[in-house]
Order: structure tokens, then sequence, then C-alpha cells
């Protein structure tokens, strides 16, 4: 049976609300009649999932008069909090980067609340939870121990050197600030592209470090691959960047950056296809369409912007994605990713669900996993499966997915 939750006029809503500029002006019409159907109550529960409500809300009230008061009222309350919220993580953010650059650490801010004030203008439109930095994988031994200095810590019980993370470093704070991910790339996929966008970062007025806007743009749409084209948030990141920097960008910049790392070429060009089918995102100008595969329009339809489904679900469609995107020499690393999770990772999963896991035995890991095993590849099925009733096991290119949801 064919899920048809794409189609509610509420998740409808928020698409068009977040696509770019011209996509919102070239459907104003379309957004008021959708608005005058909501369910306000459903359009509500949709946004704190996503989390976009003050953005979207506010993108509403201005264009409609349809949203009834109590909506209004939520949206200014909500944004109240998340204002509130992103002011103590910009200041949190502020002094960390302050202390890793007096250790020597070259390091630049990704996504949060100052991703948020440079695209939206305003630091509630984009709530997070945790901080995210990089730096050079060189220096995450050093930048660790200027955050230590600070009151972070790894959770993990090994030390970094045994473990090699692939992607980012996880450190908490005893005092109950936000946690910090110190990423040495942006993706699995990535080798080269992080350092490069750090090597090539220049310092703002305000003396921190920003992205050329031709990597902000590729690191914006490889966030949006690596979250599974999953909700509204990174789209939004996305379509909205490209309304203020857009302009910025030479003609063919963004081909020639993935004509010269291969291993984001497809991942690339797969969520800029899936930007322009759903926010208006120019993917033809920017990159063509010629590094995409077969293996993107897959992709596409595993894609799940209404957040289909419980959250297990909507998880593994994500890491499924990672296997059709992925390189052939990513297949190994992609086992133990997903599939058979280090003990760390599930060791660390039992500490944060309570005491009684502290000291796990061999068998009992060995379980873990086996448990982990058969949930993840049984939602993997349920997800192919799904795709094949839909259109059967020849995917159609991203920008003809009739699944994307009318009006888009």
């Amino acid at each position: 049976m064919r899920d048809s939750s794409f189609k509610a006029p509420e998740r409808q809503l928020a698409l068009l609300l977040a696509g770019t500029q011209a996509r919102r002006a070239c459907n104003r019409e379309r957004i008021e009649e959708l608005a005058a159907r909501a369910d306000f109550h459903a359009l509500q529960e949709f946004l704190l999932r996503t989390p976009m409500l003050p953005l979207i809300g506010r993108r509403l009230l201005e264009v409609s008069d349809a949203a009834p008061e109590w909506f209004a009222r939520e949206v200014e309350r909500y944004s109240g909090q998340a204002r509130r919220q992103g002011v103590a993580q910009a200041l949190v953010t502020t002094r960390v980067i302050a202390a890793l650059t007096d250790a020597g650490v070259r390091v630049l801010p990704l996504k949060g609340p100052l991703l948020a004030e440079r695209i939206y203008g305003e630091l509630e439109a984009r709530v997070s939870a945790d901080i995210d930095l990089l730096v050079d994988r060189a220096d995450l031994a050093p930048a660790i121990e200027a955050l230590e200095r600070l009151g972070y810590r790894s959770p993990f019980e090994t030390d970094m050197r045994q473990r090699k993370p692939e992607v980012h470093e996880l450190l908490r704070s005893a005092a109950g600030l936000p946690e910090i991910e110190l990423h040495w790339r942006l993706h699995w996929y990535d080798e080269r592209f992080g350092a490069e966008m750090l090597r090539r970062a220049v310092p703002g007025e305000d003396g921190r470090l920003y992205p050329t806007p031709v990597y902000e743009l590729a690191a914006l749409l490889l966030a949006y691959a690596r979250e599974g084209f999953a909700g509204l948030r990174q789209l939004a990141d996305t379509t909205t960047w490209w309304d203020r920097y857009g302009h910025t960008l030479a003609p063919g910049e963004l081909g020639e950056l993935a004509g010269t790392d291969p291993a984001i070429a497809c991942p690339l060009a797969t969520s800029a296809a899936i930007a322009q089918r759903l926010g208006g995102l120019p993917a033809d100008r920017l990159l063509g369409r010629a590094l995409l595969s077969k293996a993107s329009g897959v992709a596409a339809r595993l894609s799940n912007w209404p957040l289909r489904g419980p959250q297990p679900q909507v998880g593994a469609n994500v890491t499924l994605i990672d296997w059709f995107l992925a390189g052939p020499g990513q297949r190994r690393a992609l086992f133990a990713r997903h599939l058979w999770l280090p003990e760390e990772v599930l060791r660390l999963r039992c500490r944060d669900e309570g005491p009684r896991a502290r000291r796990l035995r061999r068998g009992t890991i060995l379980r873990m996993r086996v448990l982990h095993l058969v949930r993840i590849c049984g939602r993997y099925a349920i997800a192919l499966s799904q795709i094949w009733m839909r259109a059967g096991w020849a995917p159609a290119p991203p920008w003809l997915d009739t699944t994307a949801g009318e009006g888009a």
C-alpha cells in the first residue's frame, strides 16, 4: 500500500516554505491554499519533530493569515526558547573556538547558531543540541587537550588513537554544557574535502574563520546526504544559503570542486538534485547530471523528507542510503559502521541507558551485535520493499521522483 503521508497538506506546506525564495514566491497561491486546508495541530507536531517551528512558522505567518492565534503564539513562544538556547550555545561556541585558537589549533565552526545567524539572520531559526567544529586530523589530540582544560572529556573508555574516530570525536562536559563533535572530516566519503575546506577558510571581521562560498555550499550538501535526506532542516539550510550567498559563486565552481574529488562527487550531485526537486536549488546549473548514477535514484526514493514511519525506521533509511552512495572501497567500513557495531559504541549506549551495563561481558557484546544486525537488516528489507512496491526496481532520477510530493 502506497504511503501518502507526503501528500498531507501540512507536510506539503512545510516543504514549500523550506524552499528557496524563488520557489516560495512561485508557489504563493499554493501556500495560501494549503494553509486554508491545513490542520495546524498536525503542522505544529511535524515542525517540532523536524524541528523547524520557528523558521517555517514565521515564514507561514508572513504570507498567510489562515493560521489561528494559538499557532502564532506557539511559534513566538518556541522561538523565544530557541533564541535563549541559541544565545547560550553561541557563547559556549565562541569560548571553545577561542580556547582552540589560543592552543594553536585552526578551527572552523560548522552548523549550529553561528550558521543560523549568518544565513537566516536569527539564532532561533536553527535549533541545535551540540557544537560541531572542524579541525585538521593532525590537530585532534591537541584540540582535545585544550578542551579538557574547559572540562570536556571523551565518553569512550579507550584512547582516541586506539579507536581512530571515523568522522568526529565526541566530547562531553561534566558541567552540562553542550556536547562537542570535533570533526576532522564532514562525511564518511570525505578523505580530502574537510582538510581543504579548513585550509582555504578565511578570517572574518570577528577573527573567526569562515569557509569560502563554494566549500560552504558543498559542506551543506554533504551534510544533507549524511542525514539521509530526512526531514527539512538540512534542505532549508541549503536553500536559504543559496538565497543569501548563491550570487557569490562563480559559474561552474561547484562542478569543478566535485570533479577534483571523486569520493564526494556522486553524493554531492545526488544531494543537489534532491534539493532541486524538493527546494528549488538550481542543481542543473551548478552540477549538471553527469555525476549522478543509478544509486542516486535509489537514494532519492529512500529519502524521507516527511519523516514517514517510526524513528528507528527513519534512522535505518539514513544508513541504507550510505550503502548506495559510498564508493567501492567503503563497503568494509560500512559493515563495521552500520551493521557490526564497534564495542566502544555499544558500551557507550549502555552507559547512556543506565549504570546496569558498565561492565559488559564478551557474550553480551556479541548478543547485542547480533540483535542489532537482525534489526537493522529487517529495517533495510522494509525500506527496499517499500520503494520496490512504489516504483519497481527501475529507479527514476531524483528530479523525476513522483514520491517527492505534489506541488513541490
